[in-house]
Parts: C-alpha cells; structure tokens; sequence
C-alpha cells in the first residue's frame, strides 16, 4: 500500500494559495511578454515595409540613371565624341567638360587679389 502524506486542512489551503499566487504572476508575466511580441511584430513589419519601400527607390533611381547615361551616352555620340560600347562615358565625358570650363575660366592674379584686399580693408575700417 502506497504510502499518503497526510497534511492538515489549513497546510493545504496554504499550498493551494501559494500556487494560485505563483499561477498569478506568471499569468501577468506571459500577458507582458506577448503584448511585447505584439510590439515588436508591429515593428518589425514596419521595418520591412519601410526597407522595401527604400529598395524600390534605389531600384527607381539606378534605373533612371542608367536611362540618363544611355541618353548622355548617344547624345555624345551624335555631338561626334568616340564612345566604346562597353562601358558608358558619359559620367567621364561630363567631368572632363567640367575641368575645361573651369580652366577657361580666367582666375585672377596674386597682385590683383592683393589689390582687392587692400582696398576692401581699407572701406571697411569707417
């Protein structure tokens, strides 16, 4: 025959109690925890919506770049500049076009710029 624990009326409502307790807290710790899941989920949809939506941007931007290179591209090559056909020029041939000018510019000399700065001290001194 097995052999009974014996425990006296208010031991066990104790006992009882005691796990209700326990049952209690970890009912509001796993409550917590999910609406903190809830939370999360929400943000990482956020997240990936926000990521895709970064994505097609820069799908959109590289697509109309390429398309801005092509155009650049033939219209160079009307306008009589060599092109390879392997890699566009475009972007070089813009830079290179931009250093030309900047050269042509005339830049003014060491005295002149002297001169500038004496002149505009000297207004400035009221």
């Amino acid at each position: 025959m097995p052999k009974t624990v014996e425990m006296d009326h208010p031991e066990i409502l104790r006992t009882i109690a005691t796990l209700n307790a326990r049952s209690v807290r970890a009912e509001k710790v796993i409550a917590k925890y999910e609406r903190e899941l809830a939370i999360e989920r929400q943000s990482h949809r956020e997240t990936n919506k926000e990521l895709y939506e970064t994505f097609k941007v820069a799908e959109l931007l590289y697509n109309v770049n390429r398309k801005l290179g092509a155009a650049t591209d033939y219209i160079l090559k009307q306008q009589g500049m060599p092109l390879d056909d392997l890699e566009p020029k475009s972007v070089e041939a813009l830079i290179n076009s931009l250093v030309q000018q900047g050269e042509d510019v005339p830049r003014p000399t060491s005295e002149a710029n002297g001169e500038q700065l004496a002149e505009s001290a000297g207004s400035c001194q009221g």
